[in-house]
Parts: C-alpha cells; sequence; structure tokens
C-alpha cells in the first residue's frame, strides 16, 4: 500500500526525499526499549478510578487503559511480525484481556515486552544487523528496518499522549521522555491531532 512508507510516497511522486539521517536498527530497538520504559514509569501513574475513561483528547473511543495496552501491544506485534504472523492492521490494537484491570497490570505487560524485545535483538542483530528480513504487513513486504521505525515511533507518540494525560490531570511524569529520548524518530509534531 502506497502512503505507508514516506520514501516510498516521494519516490512515487518524483521527489528527492532528505528525511534526515534515518536511525539504524539497533538505534530503533533502543529508542523503542527507552519508550517502553517510560511506559512503565507513567502507566502505574494513571489513577485506577479512572483507568476505563474514554479519554478526553482522542477522536476515538479509547480508554486510558487501552490506549496504554496498545503501546505496549505495537511493539509485540512487532516480534509476532519478525516470527511470520501478518503485521496487520488489527495485530497492534488487540485489546486487553479481560482480565487486564490495573495500571499496574499493563506496566508489568510493557516490562515483559520490553524484557522480549531486548532479548530478541540480541539474538538478532548477529545475524541480520540491518534489519533486512523481510516481514508481511498490511503496507506489503516490508524490510523489518522499516517496520522497526513504524512501532518505534507509534510506541513513542502514544507514549507521549499518555505523557501529557498524566499533565493534564496534575500529575507529574516519572522520568518524563525528552527530545533527545526521541530524536530521530519521524513523529509527528502534534502530540495530539486536532
Amino acid at each position: 500500500m502506497l502512503g505507508q512508507v514516506i520514501p516510498e510516497v516521494a519516490k512515487f511522486l518524483g521527489l528527492k526525499f532528505d528525511g534526515g539521517p534515518a536511525l539504524t536498527p539497533a538505534e530503533l530497538v533502543q529508542k523503542a526499549e527507552v519508550v517502553l520504559a517510560a511506559a512503565q514509569r507513567f502507566i502505574p501513574q494513571l489513577p485506577q478510578e479512572r483507568f476505563n475513561d474514554l479519554l478526553p483528547m482522542s477522536g476515538r473511543k479509547r480508554t486510558y487503559r487501552e490506549l496504554a495496552h496498545h503501546l505496549v501491544r505495537i511493539q509485540e506485534a512487532m516480534l509476532e511480525a519478525v516470527q511470520g504472523i501478518e503485521f496487520t492492521i488489527e495485530q497492534p490494537v488487540k485489546p486487553p484481556e479481560d482480565s487486564i484491570t490495573r495500571p499496574q497490570q499493563v506496566a508489568d505487560y510493557a516490562g515483559t515486552v520490553r524484557q522480549r524485545v531486548h532479548d530478541w535483538w540480541a539474538g538478532h542483530e548477529k545475524t541480520d544487523p540491518a534489519a533486512k528480513q523481510i516481514v508481511q504487513t498490511y503496507f506489503g513486504e516490508q524490510p523489518l528496518s522499516v517496520l522497526l521505525e513504524r512501532c518505534a515511533w507509534h510506541s513513542a507518540q502514544h507514549t507521549r499522549q499518555l505523557q501529557l494525560l498524566l499533565t493534564r490531570m496534575s500529575i507529574e511524569p516519572a522520568g518524563a521522555l525528552t527530545a533527545e529520548d526521541l530524536k530521530g524518530l519521524p513523529l509527528p509534531e502534534k502530540v495530539w491531532e486536532d
């Protein structure tokens, strides 16, 4: 599907794309780990009584619980794609299990997925450091490097949203993400679209 990968759009339009230096696969994995670590800190700060409330700024009907789970699930879906499961539109938005009712449970899930990403890359990097493995996605066959970037910025964007939501509830985000943490990721300028 054209339109999902910016360099392909530029090529289609006959334009030269200079989005700046792309992060290496190792850097993308490191960014994903930083984002998941931030999620581990932020999610337990969500008030239990608000956990199932609808987000105040989302155009979608999504709860705090669903947002928190989704930003982690994106990375888990990436790991599944490496194992041959197609990265469909539905994969990263699978809802949390009914038994997941507390913020700490989602934070623990973030920790587990973070460790899985770390362990997977420690092995994968030895045989495919440029992440050239082809994975199946809803936007066509892609080198893993493309999916790593997409998943890193997608999780980062939702973690930025979570950080903003905490601030709007007058809760100081524990170890807030910095510009340096996110440097190099092709994030939208706005944390939330109008």
